[in-house]
């Protein structure tokens, strides 16, 4: 039913928005996953996936990890049976305690 407090110009209403609008078109919601955000990525070109890693990379690098998180992070690191993954973990929490690189 017509609004009358909307007015629509009569030059839109022969708009038909780009194709590739309509099928590029994702609604993002608060409630996402991060399984689904990764399920997304993985459907981008691979050109927008490289961005979205450098973006990754960029935002990582200067973000400080909350108190809670270090302290998750110990706990996997005090229980991971690989060496190589303890180190990992260990450059992690060195990293989110300085907010930069873990060599840093």
């Amino acid at each position: 039913m017509f609004s009358p407090s909307v007015w629509v110009s009569p030059a839109c209403h022969n708009f038909s928005p780009p194709r590739l609008a309509l099928e590029r078109a994702v609604v993002y919601t608060s409630n996402m996953t991060a399984v689904e955000i990764i399920d997304e990525i993985k459907r981008l070109p691979r050109a927008e996936q490289n961005r979205v890693i450098d973006f990754v990379r960029k935002a990582g690098e200067v973000r400080r990890l909350a108190p809670e998180e270090l302290g998750e992070l110990a706990k996997e690191m005090a229980g991971a049976k690989d060496p190589g993954e303890a180190d990992r973990l260990q450059a992690e929490i060195v990293r989110g305690f300085y907010g930069g690189q873990a060599n840093a």
